[in-house]
């Protein structure tokens, strides 16, 4: 089992079945230092204090590992971010379900 958060894109469920039609998804968001919906740049702060504005997306339980949902994400033409042109970072974070609650969740970007 391992959680993810997701945004822009893979919010869709269509796209999040392309992963895995298995799955359990709720809203959720996470706190971030800043993001730039036109060029789909996102920084996390390694400083929570600095982690000051919302991203909303969802998130998202599916019961594989870790490798095999980045493997399949790197098969989702839509997954792939534009003007890209560093790697991709993968973090660890708390995300906060609109339902309540916290978990600990994945994230790319």
């Amino acid at each position: 089992m391992v959680l993810f958060f997701f945004y822009k894109n893979l919010i869709n469920t269509e796209l999040i079945k392309k992963i895995n039609s298995n799955f359990v998804i709720s809203d959720g968001y996470i706190l971030i230092q800043k993001y730039n919906n036109e060029k789909n740049i996102l920084e996390i702060s390694d400083n929570n204090k600095n982690n000051n504005d919302i991203l909303h997306g969802k998130i998202v339980n599916f019961n594989m590992k870790i490798e095999d949902v980045i493997q399949k994400m790197n098969k989702i033409d839509e997954c792939k971010f534009e003007n890209k042109n560093t790697r991709y970072i993968l973090n660890n974070i708390w995300a906060n379900k609109s339902s309540g609650g916290l978990c600990n969740v994945y994230i790319i970007y």
